[in-house]
């Protein structure tokens, strides 16, 4: 077969791998870390190799991981805001003494997790998974 004839990795599942190398090092750094055992933390490091090595469970595994992601933001989102309806000088996030905005952690949140949506249905990662 022509090396030229083989189908390169779309740009959005590139995206997604560098997306999942950073998450992987966090999720490994937490876990030493802190100690954090949790699927949330460290489900991303099967999606991550399942992706390297385009493995045929990939696929189902990374929309179940999205969609357990898609999960706890909307816990979280409704938590906080119950809580900004109680009591709105609580509902802060301070790390490190740095107070962050919570609007745009939201946004870059949820625009992190509709990516990942986006690249899990799309025809190009199925493609790209089943191709071996």
């Amino acid at each position: 077969m022509n090396q030229n004839s083989a189908q390169r990795m779309p740009v959005r599942v590139m995206i997604l791998i560098s997306l999942y190398v950073v998450l992987t090092l966090v999720a490994i750094w937490r876990a030493i870390t802190f100690e954090a055992f949790d699927l949330l933390t460290l489900g991303v490091i099967p999606v991550f190799i399942g992706l390297l090595i385009r493995a045929p469970w990939t696929k189902v595994l990374l929309l179940s991981y999205v969609a357990l992601q898609s999960l706890g933001l909307v816990a979280m989102t409704t938590t906080a805001l119950i809580a900004y309806q109680i009591t709105p000088e609580d509902v802060k996030l301070v790390f490190r003494g740095y107070n962050i905005p919570l609007i745009p952690l939201w946004l870059l949140l949820l625009s992190v997790v509709v990516f990942q949506w986006w690249v899990g249905l799309s025809n190009a990662t199925r493609d790209y998974l089943a191709q071996k």
